[in-house]
C-alpha cells in the first residue's frame, strides 16, 4: 500500500509531502502534525489539517517567593523541588501571602455550606455538634429524617 502524500506549507515555503517537511526542518513527523494542527503555529498550514485553537505558552511569568525574584515560574519551582502547578496554586491563594507575582492576581475561595439548620449555614457536621450539643451521628440522623425539616443538606 503506498504512502498517501499530504503537501503543506512552512513559512511560506511548500513541500510535497509531511515527511520531507519533516525532514527538512529537523524534527519530527508526529511534532509536525501537531504544529500543523495548532493555532499557535499560523505559518504551518495545510488543507489536511484543520487549526484546533490552543492556549498561548506562558513562557516566562516573574515572581518573588519568600523575599527571593524568579525570572520565571518553572525556574522558581525547579529550585524550591515543587511542581509549577503548586507553585501557580500558591501565587493565586490568599493563604501563601509570601508568593507574589503581578501578572497571576490573588483570588479568594467561596466558603461551600453543606448543611443548613434552623436557617443558618454551616460546612460541616462538627459545628453543628458544637453549636448544638449534640454528636454528628445524631445529626446525621435528624438530617435524614423528615420529621426535622429544619436540618438539611444542601
Amino acid at each position: 500500500m503506498p504512502i498517501e502524500r499530504k503537501p503543506c506549507t512552512i513559512d511560506g515555503v511548500r513541500y510535497k509531502s509531511e515527511y520531507a517537511a519533516a525532514k527538512s526542518l529537523g524534527i519530527g513527523v508526529t511534532l509536525l502534525k501537531t504544529r500543523l494542527d495548532s493555532s499557535n503555529f499560523p505559518g504551518y498550514t495545510s488543507k489536511h489539517h484543520k487549526k484546533i485553537k490552543r492556549r498561548k505558552r506562558i513562557t516566562s511569568i516573574f515572581c518573588t517567593i519568600e523575599g527571593v525574584e524568579y525570572t520565571s515560574v518553572s525556574g522558581a519551582a525547579r529550585k524550591l523541588g515543587r511542581s509549577t502547578a503548586l507553585i501557580f496554586r500558591r501565587l493565586k491563594s490568599f493563604d501563601h501571602p509570601d508568593y507574589v507575582s503581578a501578572e497571576i492576581p490573588k483570588v479568594s475561595k467561596p466558603i461551600k455550606y453543606s448543611y443548613k439548620v434552623r436557617g443558618k449555614k454551616y460546612r460541616t457536621l462538627q459545628e453543628i455538634g458544637d453549636m448544638e450539643g449534640l454528636t454528628r451521628e445524631r445529626i446525621r440522623q435528624k438530617i435524614n429524617s423528615p420529621k426535622h425539616s429544619d436540618y438539611k443538606r444542601l
